[in-house]
């Protein structure tokens, strides 16, 4: 069971009628999944793997993990919980990625020339990142194993936009891939 369909409009996840924190902590679960790539951050955790953190993210906070939804094999799309959309995504949440990938073209116009800086994001064919903080089209996340690294936080681009001009630079972004937004579940 790689994948699962949209969540239905019940209260899921962090949102049921549980209180959502882990034993011994008033933390909501949330919180600690969040927390726990903060306090490794620059570091590597485990094998060093993208799984290997949101697994140990989840366990830390009592949640469930891939394993609880379906198999776990190393070309797989994980579930990690209730999907949810991308409006519907905030801190805490997992993101499995399929050959993601975005594009920021920047087009600067400096006095009757116009300079462009193509940046892109590659992403690896098959990864997991955790949701650290939504901001409006941009949504950063905590992850290792980008190009080999340790737990790093990046931000990340789910849907194309642009152009958008501020001041004298107008801004392009384009995505492309899979990507699916999962809210962990309490053990």
């Amino acid at each position: 069971m790689p994948r699962i369909g949209s969540p239905s409009p019940a209260p899921i996840g962090l949102d049921s009628k549980s209180p959502g924190t882990a034993k011994g902590s008033g933390a909501s679960i949330a919180d600690r999944i969040v927390a726990y790539p903060k306090q490794n951050f620059g570091q590597k955790v485990g094998d060093g793997e993208c799984f290997t953190l949101a697994d140990r993210a989840l366990a830390n906070a009592g949640a469930k993990s891939a394993s609880d939804f379906g198999t776990v094999a190393p070309d797989i799309d994980y579930v990690w919980g209730a999907a949810v959309s991308l409006a519907d995504v905030r801190p805490g949440d997992i993101v499995q990625f399929r050959n993601y990938r975005f594009d920021r073209e920047v087009v600067t116009k400096k006095t009757g020339e116009i300079v462009t800086d193509t940046d892109f994001q590659e992403r690896t064919p098959h990864h997991t990142a955790i949701v650290e903080k939504v901001d409006g089209s941009a949504i950063t996340v905590l992850e290792q194993n980008v190009d080999s690294s340790p737990v790093v936080r990046n931000q990340l681009f789910f849907k194309d936009s642009g152009p958008t001009t501020v001041g004298n630079a107008t801004t392009t972004i384009k995505v492309s891939g899979k990507f699916w937004f999962y809210r962990p579940q309490s053990r």
